[in-house]
């Protein structure tokens, strides 16, 4: 019994630890993007912009899920204008 509440606790105490090494992770991960993707596009960089703000608002406001969410959004729009220009073949799926 001592075992499961030792456990259950230990499970508690990292959770917050993990979301908190999470945000910080993807902040810094966007960092590194931003800093070496040469040119961004106005909309995506506006989007990218916006998350990272409401990323950075939810870190000071203590809510680390959201600040790990909205990084990771942004992470995800920054990758996603590469995915069709690395292979040559787009995304749009019409090929004639």
């Amino acid at each position: 019994m001592k075992r499961t509440v030792l456990l259950i606790t230990a499970t508690l105490l990292t959770a917050p630890a993990f979301a908190e090494d999470l945000c910080a992770v993807n902040l810094q991960k966007l960092d590194d993007m931003m800093t070496t993707t040469p040119t961004i596009g106005e909309p995506l960089k506006q989007q990218v912009d916006e998350h990272r703000k409401a990323a950075e608002d939810a870190r000071a406001a203590g809510d680390l899920e959201a600040c790990a969410s909205h990084a990771e959004k942004a992470l995800q729009a920054m990758r996603r204008p590469g995915e069709g220009n690395e292979t040559g073949t787009g995304t749009s799926g019409t090929s004639q």
